[in-house]
């Protein structure tokens, strides 16, 4: 871009945890980068998150609906008149992110998303974006499959770019030292936030009815979603405390990379905890745990269908994690999850499929450059 041009002016929206992390290693590059003029709106917890890398976020409260929604979008827009928005793709229900595209395709702003999940777009506001950054030419499939009139873009995963900074074995050493005896099993649990859809909470209680019968010494530490409502954790918690007791541990980890580095199982329905579990391992010097979805109750399964538009859920299809298919195959599955032979090769596995994401943010900063320069 020639020196003499106007800077691009970027709205970016956030509502989402994975969107915050990436976001948080995005943000500063725009900062530094004399093309850009940036704005952010920021939802809960995503806004709580930002504040650390853009202190001058605007943030978005919940409204109650799409049009209020809409009516606190358009407000910044017209105050700031942005080129293009940069928004998260969150859910299931709708946020900043999507009343953001809406504005966006009423007014004809150009519209670029993150999608932190294969083939994952919402379209509840009745908007989808022109353009997609995604993880993978899988991801670039599936988006296409669902969506052909949004061009994808593959570009690794950032969030993980910074995952190769940390010493993980030597923070796992530090982080499970005085937690557990020396031959306890750390079953880490991550929540969602999705108590309403029939089969998530079957699939918790399975879980429980499964572990109470496991003959291996275990603590079992939960993780609650930022977005769990207290309904959620309360019920939760008290369903794992009236199983384990004093073998339960509340999860305490700031930060992510800690509570993944000390569980030797990464446990959940289908959160993509998992998958930061697997960019980490295959990160690591060596493999040290193994990402484990529970993937069999038939309600959740339908549920997840209907909202991703997949068929198959890409990690499990693709060999990158371990599956329980039955509520019967899941201390099977835990066993299988612990043999020093099937982590290492799901690392070789992580090591052959999944893109470097270090060049991430130069791909996103170069195709808007590239896009918008010619129309500005």
């Amino acid at each position: 871009m020639s020196s003499c041009r106007k800077r691009i002016k970027l709205l970016i929206t956030a509502r989402d945890p994975a969107t915050a992390v990436s976001f948080q290693i995005l943000i500063p590059q725009l900062i530094k980068h004399h093309g850009f003029e940036i704005k952010v709106l920021a939802q809960a917890p995503a806004s709580d998150m930002l504040m650390a890398v853009y202190p001058q976020l605007d943030e978005f409260f919940p409204q109650s609906s799409l049009e209020l929604k809409q009516q606190k979008v358009k407000a910044v827009i017209d105050a700031f008149k942005p080129d293009a928005v940069l928004c998260g793709i969150s859910g299931p229900d709708i946020g900043v992110d999507e009343a953001t595209l809406k504005v966006a395709q009423d007014q004809g702003i150009e519209s670029y998303a993150l999608q932190s999940f294969w083939g994952d777009i919402n379209q509840l506001s009745g908007a989808v974006p022109k353009h997609a950054f995604v993880l993978d030419d899988e991801a670039v499939r599936l988006t296409e499959q669902r969506y052909p009139q949004i061009r994808s873009i593959a570009i690794g995963s950032i969030k993980h770019a910074d995952f190769k900074g940390y010493d993980v074995l030597k923070l796992r050493d530090q982080k499970r030292t005085g937690l557990l005896k020396k031959d306890e099993i750390l079953v880490s649990f991550y929540g969602q936030p999705i108590l309403e859809v029939e089969g998530y909470f079957t699939t918790l209680e399975a879980m429980v009815r499964q572990l109470t019968k496991w003959s291996r010494p275990f603590k079992l530490m939960y993780r609650p979603h930022p977005k769990e409502s207290q309904e959620l954790f309360d019920k939760t918690w008290q369903l794992f405390s009236d199983a384990f007791s004093e073998r339960l541990l509340l999860d305490q980890s700031a930060d992510i990379v800690e509570s993944l580095c000390m569980s030797d199982l990464v446990v959940s329905v289908f959160s993509t905890c998992g998958f930061d579990n697997l960019y980490l391992n295959e990160m690591s010097a060596q493999p040290f745990n193994s990402s484990v979805y529970l993937w069999f109750d038939p309600n959740m399964i339908e549920w997840w269908q209907r909202y991703s538009g997949l068929t198959e859920m890409p990690l499990i299809s693709e060999g990158l994690l371990l599956s329980a298919d039955t509520e019967d195959e899941i201390l099977t599955v835990f066993d299988e999850g612990l043999n020093p032979d099937v982590q290492k090769r799901l690392w070789i596995k992580a090591k052959q499929h999944l893109p470097d994401p270090s060049l991430a943010v130069k791909t996103i900063i170069d195709t808007l450059l590239d896009d918008l320069d010619a129309a500005i």
